[in-house]
């Protein structure tokens, strides 16, 4: 499948109830997992599990429906616990994740090859680099001081979320797939 045509069927779903309550559910199981599955070790160091429910979304609903999705998540929870005033950084962060999600996973057979490269991508350019960033911008401190620290932990992180993402999603497409819900494309 190309790419862009990820994106056209991705689009063509915001149209499908189905699907926008398909994602609605999965949106509202991402903030549950974000509230009660984190584990925060201080400063700017936490772990969660709401990366699953996001990236089942993307294989389900594509780059299109899962950024959108994402992007409005961060929004509810920003007003739901807010931790600092908003800024949209993090709200793009998010959007960028349902997208880099979608266009990894949307209608592909979940592989480890895939799932550690899509985490790899998402915890290298988004975790590291863009929310290490906008940290510095919000908070004053200094972006080459805390970028080897973030950099580390999220480089740790890949083969742990790798490892959790990749039995989520094969258990995930199988069950649909018995159900007759979804059907890989590629």
């Amino acid at each position: 499948m190309k790419l862009i045509d990820s994106f056209r069927r991705s689009a063509a779903q915001l149209r499908d109830l189905r699907s926008l309550t398909g994602a609605s559910l999965l949106l509202a199981l991402s903030i549950l997992l974000t509230y009660f599955f984190r584990l925060d070790f201080g400063g700017s160091l936490s772990v969660g599990l709401s990366f699953n429910a996001t990236a089942l979304m993307g294989m389900l609903f594509g780059p299109v429906v899962t950024g959108l999705a994402n992007g409005l998540g961060d929004i509810i929870k920003c007003v739901l616990k807010p931790q600092g005033p908003y800024f949209f950084g993090y709200t793009f962060n998010a959007m960028l994740a349902g997208v880099i999600y979608g266009v990894f996973l949307y209608g592909k057979k979940p592989t480890l090859l895939r799932v550690v490269a899509t985490k790899a991508t998402i915890n290298i350019v988004i975790n590291a680099f863009l929310a290490t960033l906008w940290m510095a911008l919000l908070g004053g401190k200094g972006f080459y001081a805390m970028i080897p620290v973030r950099v580390i932990k999220n480089l740790a992180m890949i083969p742990i979320e790798s490892a959790i993402l990749y039995a989520v999603l094969n258990a995930a497409s199988q069950a649909l797939r018995r159900a007759g819900y979804y059907k890989i494309r590629e």
